[in-house]
């Protein structure tokens, strides 16, 4: 501003004098003018300024007072995160806890249950080899029998022989035979005697060759007890392991085949197949413990929505989108016959209890009731 006056005395200073008073007044005129006009800018100027600066004063206190509010909010919001996050973490550590104590308390149990079937299965195998040791005492008692009395027999047949050869000998003398005829019958005797040791051999052979064949049976038969013993001690410890993945819920086997989304599954009347209907448009026969593909079931030409197995096991119905049901051979795969009748999507399709009759449900707002072997329904709204 200052140097505006500045600038307008100069200019004043330097007007020529030639100009009139006239002139000069009226230029010092717009000279003021224009000087009262600066002057009234200036002071609007400085108004202006000093609004300005106090809204920056203003925007200022609501910076502050928005930082301290947002502090606030933020070590408010902090502080219940971390209360939350501590009895979130108090709720973990209780739960972890309890399912610990759970598993714990369900192991012990395996263990304990385990430990009684070992026990009984032991004890059980026990009784049968004292049982089948006590009969080995048996047989052998009869043979160590047999051979006494066989013994006894030999020792009779022996000493009456040796009691024949005396009188004979004696009887012989006595008439004076001649000593070839002795030495003959002497000869005889001989091997008479010659006969029953041989005859006690065989018998010695023969109850060693049957209590060998009894001692080799014998451990063939506690081989297969223990065989035995074992395959029932695995089964049963797989048959645990298995009931402990069920109760920990973890998945036993993963079904692989379709390439779209799986609506409806179902298991056979013994469970040893499942079935599956998908948006591929087939259906897919699975074997349950393996978790292999069996056959696949094509002939829809939409999504299949639903499916069941017949009481019996025979056949699978399926509803599809496709506005109908189908009936299929489980054991072939082929269809035996197609249900049509709906006019929207079947989403729905069971069997009765004795596999006589079906019922569906779609999105014609109706049920129908078949009659599956003729293929005929009844509808009902």
């Amino acid at each position: 501003m200052r140097q505006l006056i500045t600038l307008l005395l100069l200019t004043l200073t330097l007007i020529p004098a030639a100009y009139s008073f006239n002139d000069n007044k009226r230029v010092i005129d717009i000279y003021q003018e224009q000087l009262e006009k600066l002057r009234l800018s200036h002071a609007k100027l400085e108004r202006l300024t000093q609004q300005q600066a106090d809204k920056v004063a203003l925007i200022q206190r609501l910076i502050a007072d928005y930082q301290n509010a947002l502090e606030t909010t933020t070590q408010g919001i902090k502080d219940q995160y971390l209360a939350q996050l501590e009895q979130h973490q108090a709720g973990i550590k209780t739960s972890t806890q309890q399912m610990t104590d759970k598993y714990q308390a369900l192991l012990e149990q395996y263990r304990a249950e385990l430990k009684t079937a070992t026990q009984q299965i032991k004890d059980k195998y026990q009784a049968q080899l004292q049982q089948l040791t006590a009969e080995h005492a048996d047989t052998q008692a009869a043979y160590r029998k047999k051979l006494e009395v066989t013994a006894d027999l030999t020792e009779h047949y022996y000493l009456s022989a040796r009691k024949t050869d005396h009188q004979i000998k004696s009887l012989l003398t006595e008439l004076g035979q001649s000593a070839e005829q002795i030495l003959k019958l002497t000869q005889v005797i001989s091997t008479l005697q010659q006969d029953m040791l041989d005859l006690r051999q065989q018998l010695l052979a023969q109850q060693q060759q049957d209590t060998l064949a009894l001692q080799q049976e014998m451990s063939a038969l506690r081989q297969q007890l223990l065989a035995q013993q074992q395959q029932e001690m695995s089964a049963l410890r797989q048959e645990i392991e298995h009931n402990r993945d069920v109760m920990r819920g973890q998945t036993i086997r993963t079904f692989n085949g379709h390439t779209s989304h799986v609506f409806s599954v179902a298991f056979s009347p013994k469970g040893d197949y499942a079935l599956s209907g998908s948006q591929d448009k087939t259906l897919k026969l699975w074997d349950v413990s393996t978790g292999q593909l069996v056959r696949t079931l094509s002939g829809h030409t939409n999504r299949v929505y639903s499916v069941a197995f017949s009481p019996n096991g025979r056949y699978a119905l399926s509803g599809s989108y496709d506005y109908t049901l189908k009936l299929w051979d489980v054991s072939t795969g082929q269809l035996v016959r197609t249900l049509s009748g709906h006019t929207n999507y079947v989403r729905s399709v069971a069997f009765s209890p004795k596999g006589d009759y079906a019922l569906s449900g779609s999105d014609d707002n109706t049920l129908k009731l078949w009659a599956v072997l003729a293929g005929s329904s009844d509808s009902v709204e």
